[in-house]
């Protein structure tokens, strides 16, 4: 048995009323209730969708269970809400409430327990030049990995129910962790997924090869040392990957290289790193590094990438481009086509900015909250959690270099 909690996590002065709520005046936010817990099976992940799921009711939310399943939620705004009060649990309750509403689900888990224990988006591509002008297309695909080892692409079909597209239920030789798809501006785009097991297994995989092998993978123990617990692709630099391990080792890698990624940069935690999430502006990550803690990671490299005409914007250092890299041009059997690539990864290293040690058990998620209109200027916000204390912290992180 599971919950499902939603908060309400916002800056204390843009909270109306007269002061009476839940915050921390030494982070300056107020994280509240935002409506009663529905129950539900042991949640191993939780992942919103992109905003071109969003309507005028509410977002969407994506659910990988301990039962199998994967359900998706619109998390919908319950109307006539105003003015916060005391909730049915007895505790302050934000004066925004929202209900999770379910509306499909598939069970996709196989094997063993057969557990779902993770699940990821497919990137929003845009119908633009391929630097952010032009109009968001939907994203239609998600990706699970389970206890089993498998791997399953589930599409949303028309009607709205969920449809497993292909499936590899020996994708690892153990238990599976993490899956996630690649920037959607990168050569491969939303076609390309990763995966990492506890068969200290890193790979990649091109949907649009079928998934009966990987395109690439480094499944050396002298790279992961122990099985891979996360993986995340850089929002900022194309072709940059984060894994994470219970080796305690954080790792980056340059995945445009053949069959096996290039390690960029590597730094030990102190304990495993069971989620990594990258900061929306910056090359910083915000770490559960389990028996570490919670710990936020500055990295000082970047992809510098030359334009399809030669020039890039030249914003931040980084070039973009619409470069090859993954695809089907090696003889038709995927893989890395870097032949029209002209790009350069420049990293230097990783610097521990910010160790966070809060929570009373071993840290199990960290992510990074902040406003769509947040300036340069305002303080970033990490919500983290711990397990055996069933910890919930919000805490605001020095500034990056």
């Amino acid at each position: 048995m599971g919950q499902l909690y939603l908060y309400d996590l916002e800056p204390i002065a843009n909270v109306d009323g007269d002061g009476d709520v839940e915050g921390d005046a030494s982070t300056g936010w107020s994280f509240q209730p935002a409506g009663p817990p529905l129950d539900t099976k042991a949640i191993f992940e939780l992942a919103w969708a992109p905003r071109s799921w969003s309507d005028d009711t509410g977002p969407a939310l994506a659910q990988a269970d301990a039962g199998g399943f994967l359900t998706l939620y619109r998390v919908r705004r319950e109307e006539g809400v105003v003015d916060g009060g005391v909730g049915d649990d007895g505790e302050l309750s934000s004066s925004r409430r929202y209900t999770p509403v379910p509306l499909t689900t598939l069970q996709c888990g196989g094997g063993g327990l057969g557990m779902t224990t993770c699940v990821a988006w497919a990137s929003e591509q845009s119908s633009g030049d391929g630097i952010g002008n032009g109009d968001d297309l939907k994203s239609s695909r998600l990706a699970v990995v389970g206890a089993d080892g498998g791997l399953r692409v589930v599409s949303v079909l028309d009607g709205g129910e969920l449809c497993v597209e292909m499936e590899n239920s020996e994708a690892h030789s153990l238990e599976a962790w993490a899956v996630a798809f690649a920037n959607a501006s990168s050569c491969g785009g939303p076609d390309v997924l990763f995966t990492g097991a506890d068969d200290a297994c890193f790979k990649a995989w091109d949907v649009r090869c079928g998934l009966a092998s990987p395109v690439m993978q480094f499944n050396e123990r002298k790279s992961h040392g122990a099985g891979v617990t996360c993986v995340s692709p850089s929002p900022h630099d194309l072709h940059v990957v984060a894994t994470g391990s219970y080796d305690e080792s954080v790792r980056l890698w340059d995945v445009r290289v053949g069959k096996k990624p290039k390690g960029v940069a590597q730094t030990k935690l102190g304990g495993g790193s069971w989620r990594l999430r990258w900061h929306p502006r910056e090359r910083r990550l915000a770490i559960a590094a389990m028996d570490g803690g919670a710990v936020v990671l500055d990295w000082d490299g970047c992809e510098i990438r030359a334009g399809v005409d030669g020039e890039g914007d030249g914003s931040d250092g980084v070039h973009t481009s619409n470069g090859a890299g993954y695809g089907v041009n090696n003889g038709g059997k995927g893989g890395v086509d870097t032949s029209s690539e002209q790009a350069e990864l420049v990293s230097k290293s990783f610097n521990v900015s910010c160790e966070y040690d809060g929570h009373g058990s071993i840290a199990y998620g960290a992510d990074w909250g902040y406003r769509s209109k947040q300036s340069q200027t305002d303080s970033d916000v990490i919500v983290s959690c711990s397990f055996y204390d069933k910890g919930l912290h919000v805490w605001t992180p020095p500034k990056g270099v």
